[in-house]
């Protein structure tokens, strides 16, 4: 583990944190989230951001809502308790820090909107799948599986894939990131009923960090992960 002493000061948190590589597994004290590796911490506090969190501007441009400007928001515990809110993309709880159009009832994890527009599938490498809300069915093309969240889908072909099966292959019951980390798996969409959403639960976030975490070190076995500017320019 090593620390950067670049302190800064974040809205979140009334010490100054520390960025620190390789830190192990934590729970976001901004969007209260499962995180692992880098994070800014107060080492007296024992909090943490992820990298994100801690830099996301206050308002952001998004092809996932792109009616409006999204703003940050932060919620307390109170208001939390009071009014419990989902993410759009990834169907589990916002808590603390998140994004949000007010005016359409919209809310989007920080991570949430990292994930990219556009992917290749090399099982189905005809075409680019799209992140999309709205699909040609309701079951993935990779498990069979039911799909409750957003997904990735082939518009052309009638095509619809989890999130997390278009970066873990066609085995998605046998290789899942939870295995890289060596924790139990979170909620693949199945109808688990031990595998329920728990409010401030550290499993929360999990299986959407280890899907950003497949994009950028290369957990994936058959996926490739580009841009559409890519594609459209012979890039791999």
């Amino acid at each position: 583990m090593s620390s950067s002493r670049s302190d800064q000061y974040h809205f979140t948190h009334i010490h100054p944190l520390t960025k620190v590589d390789g830190y192990g597994e934590f729970t976001c004290g901004g969007c209260k989230t499962y995180g692992f590796g880098k994070t800014y911490r107060c080492s007296w506090c024992d909090y943490n951001l992820h990298e994100h969190c801690a830099t996301c501007p206050p308002t952001i441009l998004s092809f996932m809502h792109p009616q409006h400007e999204l703003q940050q928001v932060f919620r307390g515990p109170e208001q939390t308790h009071h009014e419990k809110r989902m993410c759009d993309i990834c169907d589990e709880p916002v808590e603390g820090l998140f994004y949000q159009c007010h005016p359409c009832g919209f809310d989007v994890h920080p991570l949430c909107t990292r994930l990219p527009q556009h992917v290749r599938h090399v099982p189905h490498s005809v075409h680019l799948l799209e992140l999309s809300r709205w699909g040609a069915s309701s079951t993935c093309m990779v498990c069979s599986g039911p799909i409750r969240s957003w997904r990735y889908r082939c518009g052309p072909c009638g095509l619809d894939v989890h999130m997390e099966c278009r970066c873990y292959g066609s085995q998605p019951h046998y290789y899942h990131p939870s295995q890289y980390y060596n924790q139990p798996y979170y909620n693949h969409g199945y109808t688990n009923h031990q595998a329920q959403v728990q409010e401030s639960s550290p499993s929360i976030g999990r299986r959407m960090f280890s899907v950003l975490m497949a994009l950028t070190v290369g957990v994936a076995c058959n996926i490739i992960a580009a841009p559409a500017s890519e594609h459209l320019t012979g890039g791999f």
